[in-house]
């Protein structure tokens, strides 16, 4: 019998927020953009929101917080197989980036879960996908000529795995997890891609 190790579970679903949900948050985030200056993580260029979009004295709203807490225990439960009463603490800010913006490689370590929310993708977008690595190393290391001429490649062989963001969904993922943001191409100079990241931690 086949077995799989060292799987990295990632779940992407719909938020189930309506157009007009992820408008009203996309005007508080660029309101808060226009106040703010914001702060310098891993975005280059873009803006990054400060404090805990999910706290005090940020506005509150009821569906984006219950869309991620429904995500969060959906993953929980499939990737580690509990279904009891959990209680998460949860941390989240948001990223609006403009064509040529992106988010160097990084990950959040000291979480448990992390992941985005895409509150608004450009229709016509190319690029701006986000990256996760394989942390693992030397996984190509005996790819040779005569396995190149078979067409003979290990599951293990594609070391990045590349989403390409749409409106209104959610992805989760564990916090160790390396990713980054490629930029992205627009005919407009004011298209946005915007998304509320976030992290989880059991208390």
């Amino acid at each position: 019998m086949l077995h799989h190790f060292f799987t990295t579970p990632v779940l992407r679903r719909p938020a189930q927020l309506s157009p007009s949900q992820l408008g009203e948050i996309a005007d508080y985030i660029l309101s808060l953009r226009a106040e703010t200056p914001g702060e310098s993580r891993s975005n280059r260029g873009g803006w990054h929101s400060a404090g805990n979009l999910f706290d005090s004295p940020h506005r509150i709203f009821p569906a984006m917080n219950e869309a991620v807490t429904k995500a969060l225990f959906s993953y929980i439960a499939d990737a580690f197989g509990y279904s009891g009463e959990i209680q998460i603490a949860l941390t989240g800010w948001s990223i609006v980036n403009g064509p040529g913006d992106y988010n160097v490689i990084h990950n959040h370590a000291a979480n448990l879960l992390s992941g985005a929310l895409y509150i608004s993708v450009p229709p016509d977008m190319e690029g701006g996908a986000i990256h996760f690595h394989d942390p693992r190393l030397n996984l190509n290391a005996h790819e040779t000529e005569a396995m190149r001429k078979l067409g003979l490649r290990p599951p293990w062989s594609a070391s990045s795995v590349s989403i390409q963001p749409v409106a209104g969904e959610i992805l989760v993922f564990p916090s160790w997890l390396n990713h980054w943001v490629e930029p992205f191409h627009s005919a407009s100079a004011d298209s946005l891609r915007i998304v509320v990241s976030f992290n989880a931690s059991v208390v």
